[in-house]
């Protein structure tokens, strides 16, 4: 026989899993949005980008934290450092 609070119990376990679901898809959302921005300003396809962050999570991720490209300057479209100009002879 079931106790009292067995459906109950059921019910609560399965708002936690509903729950935890959605939290999961909102942060892998918010990944996604941010690693399009940071691609796009850096000049590399967003496309591409999320393919790897989501396909290879989080070793995709990882990878473009540690490989991205320096940003582009807004103005000229050319990267903003650059190692050959500050190059000591």
């Amino acid at each position: 026989m079931y106790s009292q609070y067995g459906r109950m119990g059921d019910a609560l376990g399965g708002l936690a899993v509903l729950f935890t679901g959605i939290l999961l898809l909102v942060v892998l959302a918010l990944t996604i949005r941010a690693c399009v921005i940071d691609a796009r300003r850096r000049g590399k396809s967003p496309l591409l980008v999320t393919i790897a962050v989501i396909f290879f999570f989080p070793w995709g991720l990882i990878a473009w934290l540690l490989f991205r490209p320096d940003p582009l300057d807004p103005s000229t479209g050319n990267r903003l450092f650059r190692l050959e100009d500050h190059r000591v002879q």
